[in-house]
């Protein structure tokens, strides 16, 4: 009993550091790039936000949010944080009883091993966070719910609480609206094959979410979900890098589980450590290319030379790809057992969906990756403690040590440049410079940092009160001169 208790509080440590570590991430980050016209924006009050809102996008509610956070950077701060730890919670809950509680640690170290694009799209950016990253995780935390309504059976309160989540879900993103509404569906499908009932008050949830999706739709343009077959065609390489090259390490870690399944199913045939060693092989060969996603500096220039054979958006890696999903669904459904089963199997779909979004329409978003990312991040969490993974507390520790370090680290040094950054504008200022020189950062996980854009260089001006008549020049100083120097070399 004892052992249980410790367990279970170590489990809610790691929710609590979750939120720590997160919330400094958070504050010793700048306002990303796209989000200084919305800093703006929210800085003129609601009233100015509402009347300035874009609704031709699917984002509603988010649009309102958005412009709040942005300029409310503290409670943006909060509140992401509070999401990441909600998420890493929601996962560690579902994996249910632990031999060993450093599998806690799973989901939290998910969190930290997706591309520094991702990162610092969505996870640091306001405005990509509210609208893709926000729901994303509100529908985990949702089917979280209902995956522990045994009787499939829902109160009044219980109906309250899944019909807010809904609309927030269903008012910040239509794409992952539609998702939602379609697992949402799914479920409500088995409960009756399963149970015979459901109760009816669920149906009112579930009409709450079409009006909701219905009143989106209405106000969108049509030209948001269709595109031609050619476009289509290549949007498939596009959306693999966006997901597998830019992510592969996790990518990787998914081939462990997907490993023990091929070795169960070809035990006994005589090529059978041929065939995974090969499958494993390509994935190591991806990363080999794709390993500068994962530097704070930009590689790419030095990396395209030599190893194009090895970009995954070549063609030959669509098939790669298309097996990888099979085997990862052939895996959740060999090694989840019980109940949980059905869930996952909604949340993979999902994932699936909402990547055919990204595919089919032509205004989408690569930020709404982050579903199918985060599915991975807990499936890949939950397999390995099926599995019963032999973990190693030490080097688990370490390596959690080390991932925190690099993040501090380097957002340490983000926010040394902003502050002398923005010390030095006002000292130009002030000497009344025709040309402002604006201190740019090589590390690249805030989303678009450097105003290299003529559109990123107005609201710059704005957002830092630099006159409109002013030119500005993005320049590199010190040690980080010399580090953009050796790249472009």
């Amino acid at each position: 009993m004892k052992e249980r208790i410790e367990v279970i509080d170590f489990k809610y440590k790691v929710t609590m550091f979750t939120f720590f570590f997160f919330f400094l991430i958070s504050t010793l980050s700048p306002i990303s790039g796209s989000d200084w016209w919305s800093y703006l924006t929210g800085k003129e009050g609601l009233g100015y936000i509402i009347k300035n809102i874009n609704i031709n996008d699917g984002r509603i509610l988010s649009g309102v949010l958005i412009g709040l956070l942005s300029y409310n950077k503290l409670i943006f701060n909060v509140f992401f944080s509070l999401l990441m730890s909600m998420f890493v919670r929601c996962c560690n809950n579902m994996m249910g009883i632990v031999k060993n509680k450093y599998y806690y640690l799973f989901p939290l170290l998910g969190t930290m091993l997706v591309s520094v694009f991702l990162f610092s799209y969505n996870y640091v950016s306001v405005s990509t966070t509210v609208t893709y990253t926000f729901p994303a995780i509100l529908s985990f935390i949702y089917f979280e719910y209902l995956w522990k309504k045994d009787t499939y059976t829902f109160n009044v309160k219980d109906c309250i609480f899944l019909s807010i989540i809904s609309l927030i879900i269903c008012l910040s993103s239509i794409h992952i609206a539609i998702t939602f509404f379609l697992g949402n569906l799914i479920y409500y499908i088995y409960s009756i094959i399963k149970k015979k009932k459901i109760s009816k008050s669920y149906i009112a949830v579930l009409i709450i979410q079409l009006i909701a999706i219905t009143f989106s739709l209405s106000i969108l343009p049509k030209e948001l979900f269709y595109n031609n077959f050619n476009k289509i065609l290549s949007n498939i390489p596009r959306y693999i890098d966006t997901f597998f090259s830019k992510n592969i390490l996790l990518v990787i870690l998914g081939a462990i589980p997907i490993n023990y399944y091929l070795s169960k199913k070809l035990k006994g045939w005589i090529y059978d450590r041929v065939v995974i060693t090969l499958f494993d092989s390509i994935l190591l060969f991806s990363l080999a290319y794709n390993f500068f996603y994962y530097s704070p500096v930009n590689l790419n220039l030095v990396i395209n030379k030599y190893l194009g054979v090895f970009a995954t958006e070549n063609w030959y890696y669509i098939f790669y790809f298309i097996i990888y999903l099979i085997l990862l669904f052939l895996s959740i459904n060999d090694i989840i057992k019980e109940k949980k089963i059905y869930i996952m199997k909604i949340l993979y779909i999902m994932g699936i969906v909402s990547s055919i979004f990204l595919l089919i329409s032509p205004l989408w978003d690569e930020g709404n990756v982050i579903f199918f990312v985060l599915f991975l991040i807990f499936i890949i969490s939950i397999m390995l403690k099926e599995l019963n993974i032999k973990i190693y507390p030490k080097t688990t520790i370490l390596i959690l040590i080390v991932m925190i370090l690099y993040y501090i680290g380097s957002f340490a040094i983000i926010k040394y440049i902003d502050i002398t950054r923005e010390e030095y504008i006002i000292e130009q200022l002030e000497a009344n410079e025709k040309n402002i020189e604006i201190k740019a950062s090589p590390i690249y996980l805030v989303w678009r940092y450097n105003p290299v854009t003529i559109f990123q260089q107005k609201d710059f001006k704005r957002y830092y009160n630099i006159p409109q008549d002013k030119n500005i020049t993005v320049k590199y100083f010190g040690i980080f001169e010399k580090i953009e120097k050796k790249v472009k070399e």
